[in-house]
């Protein structure tokens, strides 16, 4: 008789444990679901609240109510990284619109050469008219902002929800990501020791890529500047501070300097000058980005290089700009689990 009322309580603690486990599982695939558009400024805002934390617990220290100093370091973010990086974003996007025409204006005004009259000739065509082919060229892209202004008006507001998701997450993680992360430790079924080497590792990790992007991107800089200068562009320096700005962007990077430059330079200036600051920029500046990232990245977080250079590229293609983060951060939690298991687990199962 006792043995079947145990029998009958055990049933019933499995049905319980087997319902409660379904329920949770199907609320957190629908939490998951409404979480999934907002992954970019996520993650963004907790790689921001990672790297600008040293400022958030200064002032903390100093006495600062949580909510005022979550609300200075995230106007912190806001001054010293946002906007530096929409005004650059701004510029590049001007001067790389306004090259084409400045370009045109010059050649037909200083050099008496006529583009209507050159191109002919210089391109393989046996019959040219560029008014033709300019207001032709026109009127699609006029047909194709029209088709798509609904979608650009439509992806303009999802980066500002974006953009302001990313502003709330990261003040609630400056004031309240203590008792985040505190109850997240407690919930997790781990022991201590192993959920503490796994954060420690993706905190290492996030720096590591921060410090990594940065250091090349000045390095980049440095190097843009030097083959500026021996090239005779006007104003190295500031065009190799540009350069390393533009190193931030993943993708087309420090191209959207050095290629306009080299353009300029084999019109206004010299063919050999314009010639070496592309080859320069290619086989030097843009090089330095592919090897030096990797290395400067797996040194600080302690990960394998290879490893590391596979991540970077697989991670930039499969998840566009972020991939720079999570390539880096799913390679280090993979390399945290294996050893923990390879440690505890199998040597407790094998011995």
């Amino acid at each position: 008789m006792e043995e079947n009322k145990k029998f009958l309580n055990l049933n019933k603690r499995q049905v319980f444990n087997i319902f409660f486990v379904s329920i949770l599982l199907i609320l957190l695939y629908h939490l998951v679901r409404i979480f999934s558009p907002f992954i970019a400024p996520i993650f963004l805002a907790i790689s921001f609240a990672i790297i600008f934390h040293p400022l958030n617990f200064f002032l903390r220290k100093k006495d600062f109510n949580p909510s005022l100093a979550a609300g200075l370091t995230t106007m912190s973010v806001f001054l010293t990284v946002i906007i530096p990086m929409l005004l650059f974003g701004w510029l590049l996007f001007k001067e790389t619109r306004d090259i084409y025409p400045r370009t045109v204006a010059y050649l037909n005004q200083n050099t008496g050469i006529n583009l209507t009259i050159r191109l002919p000739k210089i391109l393989p065509v046996s019959e040219f008219d560029l008014k033709e082919i300019a207001l032709k060229n026109v009127e699609d892209i006029q047909d194709k902002i029209i088709k798509s202004g609904t979608r650009i008006l439509r992806n303009i507001f999802f980066i500002i929800v974006d953009f302001f998701v990313m502003i709330i997450m990261l003040f609630f993680i400056f004031r309240d990501g203590d008792k985040l992360l505190k109850w997240i430790i407690e919930i997790t079924p781990m022991d201590p020791d192993h959920k503490y080497r796994i954060l420690n590792q993706f905190y290492l990790t996030v720096i590591a890529v921060v410090k990594g992007l940065l250091l090349t991107a000045a390095i980049q800089g440095m190097a843009g500047g030097i083959g500026y200068y021996i090239a005779g562009a006007p104003s190295p320096v500031l065009l190799g501070m540009f350069t390393s700005f533009s190193a931030i962007i993943p993708f087309i990077g420090t191209s959207t300097v050095w290629i306009p430059l080299s353009l300029g330079m084999f019109i206004f200036e010299s063919h050999i000058s314009g010639i070496f600051i592309f080859l320069w920029g290619s086989l030097v500046v843009g090089l330095l980005d592919n090897v030096l990232r990797p290395i400067l990245i797996g040194r600080e977080a302690k990960l394998p290089v290879f490893l590391l250079f596979i991540g970077i590229f697989g991670g930039l293609r499969i998840y566009g700009p972020l991939g720079l983060f999570i390539g880096p951060i799913l390679i280090s939690m993979v390399m945290t689990f294996l050893q923990i298991y390879r440690e505890h687990i199998a040597k407790t199962k094998f011995n």
